[in-house]
This record gives structure tokens, C-alpha cells and sequence, in this order.
């Protein structure tokens, strides 16, 4: 409850009679009383003073009361408003109200009524402020929980930017972020809202960081506030300054500034602690924000270098399975062509295309077991022995140890490890039937034996395409899966592959 000490009322009536009673009454209960003759001169003072209820005569010359009242809502002054007239009507009473007035008062008046007037007034304007400190607490929680889901950085100042505003109606609000201390924003990262946004005014930053690293926030009234700002369009000192830090611990992002150069807004204790907790959840979030794009540039960095990491590896595994052919007249560029047809069919049954690319790199290196064998063995012009045989069966266990050991190369595995098998499940090395063969595997399988029945070998010369193909046909069902031959098949008569 504010006590009548710190109350100042404005008498406005053209009769220096009524004047001086009420300003000697009101004084001796304690209220600061100015007088004034004129509803022109009563704006004056309004401009240069806070008062928190004027008392106006109805009538008066040049400006009378209900106009009077309606000049002081216009320019937004916040003060109980009371009518005094000797012509009390009805028609008096609701034009008052309509103009904004909280109360009238008839004369001849008692004084005790006066006080009874006032009382409700100031009890009138207690409730309005405990309702707007209701609603500021709801639009305070409501801002916070958008910044604080927002992962614009641009956004998050914007909400900043205009929920201050609309908080505090000051005439120039001025939210800037330190380059310097946070990097991650580019110099002259300011926003400046309220009417006097597009100005020359200026905060004095210093100034105001040199306070702010003493004191937790800044409330100035009157030329108390005029060190922090400048410009060649201030003419007058600030009415009312305030300041609150963006802070995360141990690092000033920023700061929010307020400016008011008319009575009509001064900023309260209220205004204070709104910025100062909006401007402590809008710096976590910048600084959330900041951290995620961190991490994220971190995380882009390692996953490209794991990318050529992958990649110089894939190159290095793919030069191993090329070395094997390339002293070999017969099997040069064997791989590179299985790895083609398997693309082709894998594409012809409309498998994703990161599975057909997953199909071609295993077709490339579906032999790469092959790097223990000798190329006397592989190229050997008679048939093979039992033993012989036995060591060359043995080449895809040997590619799938190879592969197994590196984490994202054994998705590829069941390309390389069971191409030899058969679809009636007389294949090696598993011995594997029908479709518990992976499909990898299957397409591979066709590839490969449709390019070794078409290129020259040491023990025979290619065959005609016609003939492998039919040799495929007629393989489709026990060595074969129909459904890839038929794949393949599809895609010699499209003209993809042909001689």
C-alpha cells in the first residue's frame, strides 16, 4: 500500500479559491499538491512531472475538463482522473466516464468525499496494476516458451526485439549482441524498436557494461539516464532509461536497452524485472543455440572427415580386388563388369537407389578373396584337382574375412560371400536355397557367371552372347533365381547390356 507521502496530485480549476482549499486540505493528509490554472498549463506540467491523480474543474475557459481528459488519454498518461463540476446531471456524469474520467465530484463538496473519491481511484488503479502483472507474467511465461523452442537465432532477437516493446511502449529500445564476445554473430548485430527506431540515437555501451558488471541491471530516472545515451537528435534528457545484461555464466552476450522521453511511460521496478528475466531466458537460448551450432558444425566436420576417411579406404579395398586382375589377360576388368550387369538388374527390380549403388561396389569386389590364390592356379588352361578346387572355393570365406573387420564396408558382405551359391541349394560356400540366399547375392551370381560365360579364359574362348544368355534361361529355377534372370533378361532386350 502506498502511503499518501509519496502521492502527487495535480489541481486543475480556473477559481484560486478552489485551488488553495484543496491544495491546503489534501497537503495536511499527506499528498504533494501542485495547482494549476488552465487545462493548457496542466498538460505542461504533465509533461514534465509524474502525478498519480488529477483533480479538473468541468468548466473552464479556452479548455474545459472533458476535453481535458481526453487530451490525457491521447498522449497515454497513466493517473486517476476525477471531474468536479457544480452542474451535476446525469448527462454530466456519463459524459465524464466516456472521456476516461474515474470518478466526479459535485460542488460544493465536502472534503471527506474528496478523500472518499481518491481512495477508490487509487484502489481502482491497484487492481488494474495487479492485472497487467497478471498478464505480464502470462506473456512473460508465453515468450520464454517460444524462445525457448526456437533454434533461429534471427527469431529469438526478433521476439526479444518486440516483446520488450509491447511490454514497456518505450520510445527507443535498442537489443545488441557482442560480436566480440560472441563470435558466432556478425558485427553490428543491433535492433532498434519504438518510434524513435529509425533515429541517430545511440546507447553508449561502455557506459552501460561498465554499470552492468556491478550492478545486475539498470534503472534510471531523469537526467540520471542521459550518461548512457547521444545522438544528434537528443534534445532533451531521457525521461526514463533501463537496461538489463543478456547473461550466461561467466560471458555478457549482449544487452537490452529501454529509452522513455515522455511522462507518459516511465519505466517501473516491473519493467525492470520483465527485461531482466526476458533477457535471462532469450541469452540461454542464444547460447543453447550457439552450442548446437557448434556440435553440429563439429559433428558436419567429423562425419566428412569420416567420409573420405570411408572413402580413401573404399578406394584402397577396390585397388586390392583391381590388383588381382590386373596381371590377368583373361580376368582384367572381370569385376568392373560384373559390377555394371549387377547395377543394371538390381535397377530393373527397382531397388532403392542406395541399394543398387550397395550392389554395384559389392560386384566390384566379389573376387577379392581371390588375393590368397596364385594366378598360375586361377589361370591354370587344364581342369582343376581336388585340392585345387577346394582352395578356390575357398575365395568368398576369404572376402568375407576381409570386409568383416571394417564396420561400413559389411553391408556388403552377402554380395561378396555368396555369390556361388545356387538357388536349389547345391551352391558354396553355405550351401544356402531358394530365397534364404541374400538377394545381393543372387544378382550377383547371374553378373558373374554371364560375364565369365561371355570373356575370354585360359582354358576356352568367350562365348557368344545368345548363347549365355540362353544358358541363363535355361539355368533360371536350379542354378539361378527366376526372378533375377527374368530382371536380366528385361534388360538385354531394352539394349542395356549387349555385346
Amino acid at each position: 500500500m502506498i502511503s499518501n507521502e509519496h502521492r502527487s496530485i495535480l489541481v486543475v480549476d480556473d477559481e484560486m479559491v478552489i485551488r488553495e482549499v484543496l491544495e491546503d486540505f489534501l497537503s495536511a493528509e499527506g499528498y504533494e499538491v501542485v495547482t494549476v490554472s488552465s487545462g493548457a498549463n496542466a498538460l505542461l506540467e504533465l509533461e514534465e512531472e509524474h502525478y498519480d491523480a488529477i483533480l479538473s474543474d468541468l468548466m473552464m475557459p479556452q479548455m474545459n475538463g472533458l476535453e481535458l481528459m481526453t487530451e490525457i488519454n491521447n498522449r497515454g498518461y497513466q493517473l486517476v482522473k476525477v471531474i468536479m463540476t457544480g452542474y451535476g446531471t446525469i448527462e454530466t456524469a456519463v459524459q465524464a466516464m466516456k472521456v476516461g474520467a474515474d470518478d466526479y465530484i459535485l460542488k460544493p463538496f465536502k472534503m471527506e468525499e474528496v478523500l472518499s473519491v481518491l481512495d477508490r481511484g487509487f484502489d481502482r488503479q491497484r487492481l488494474l496494476r495487479e492485472n497487467i502483472t497478471l498478464r505480464e507474467t502470462v506473456n512473460l511465461y508465453r515468450i520464454a516458451e517460444t524462445i525457448a523452442h526456437e533454434s533461429d537465432s534471427a527469431r529469438i532477437l526478433q521476439e526479444i526485439a518486440e516483446a520488450s516493446w509491447q511490454e514497456t511502449q518505450a520510445d527507443y529500445l535498442y537489443l545488441s549482441i557482442f560480436p566480440t564476445r560472441a563470435p558466432q554473430w556478425d558485427p553490428g548485430s543491433v535492433l532498434r524498436t519504438g518510434p524513435l527506431a529509425g533515429s541517430s540515437l545511440t546507447i553508449d555501451e561502455q557506459a552501460v557494461i561498465d554499470l552492468l558488471t556491478r550492478e545486475p541491471s539498470l534503472l534510471a530516472q531523469g537526467a540520471d539516464g542521459q550518461v548512457f545515451i547521444g545522438g544528434p537528435d537528443l534534445t532533451a534528457p531521457p525521461v526514463s532509461f533501463c537496461a538489463v545484461p543478456l547473461m550466461v555464466p561467466g560471458r555478457m552476450l549482449g544487452l537490452l536497452a529501454a529509452a522513455s522521453f515522455t511522462r507518459r511511460t516511465i519505466f517501473t521496478e516491473g519493467h525492470r524485472k520483465f527485461l531482466h528475466i526476458l533477457a535471462t531466458k532469450a541469452a540461454a537460448a542464444l547460447e543453447n543455440t550457439r552450442l548446437v551450432e557448434q556440435l553440429q558444425g563439429a559433428n558436419r566436420e567429423l562425419l566428412e572427415a569420416n567420409r573420405q576417411l570411408q572413402e580413401n579406404f573404399q578406394q584402397s579395398i577396390l585397388g586390392f580386388a583391381r590388383a588381382i586382375e590386373q596381371n590377368d589377360p583373361y580376368t582384367r576388368g572381370h569385376s568392373d563388369r560384373v559390377a555394371q550387369y549387377s547395377r543394371i538388374i538390381a535397377a530393373e527390380l527397382a531397388l532403392d537407389a542406395s541399394i543398387v549403388e550397395d550392389i554395384f561396389f559389392a560386384g566390384q569386389l566379389h573376387d577379392i578373396g581371390k588375393i590368397g590364390i596364385s594366378s598360375q592356379k586361377l589361370n591354370k588352361a587344364g581342369k582343376l584337382n581336388a585340392p585345387e578346387i577346394r582352395m578356390f572355393r575357398r575365395h568368398p570365406e576369404m572376402g568375407k574375412q576381409i570386409l568383416e573387420p571394417i564396420p561400413f564396408m559389411r553391408h556388403l558382405i552377402s554380395g561378396v560371400y555368396c555369390h556361388h551359391e545356387r538357388y536349389d541349394g547345391q551352391g558354396y560356400p553355405q550351401g544356402l536355397c531358394g530365397e534364404e540366399i541374400p538377394l545381393m547375392g543372387r544378382i550377383i551370381a547371374v553378373a558373374d557367371t554371364y560375364d565369365a560365360m561371355t570373356s575370354d579364359r585360359s582354358y576356352r574362348k568367350a562365348l557368344p552372347m545368345q548363347v549365355a544368355v540362353e544358358e541363363l534361361r535355361a539355368n533360371s529355377g536350379t542354378q539361378f533365381d527366376p526372378m533375377v534372370v527374368q530382371s536380366f533378361l528385361a534388360a538385354v532386350a531394352k539394349g542395356q547390356i549387349h555385346e
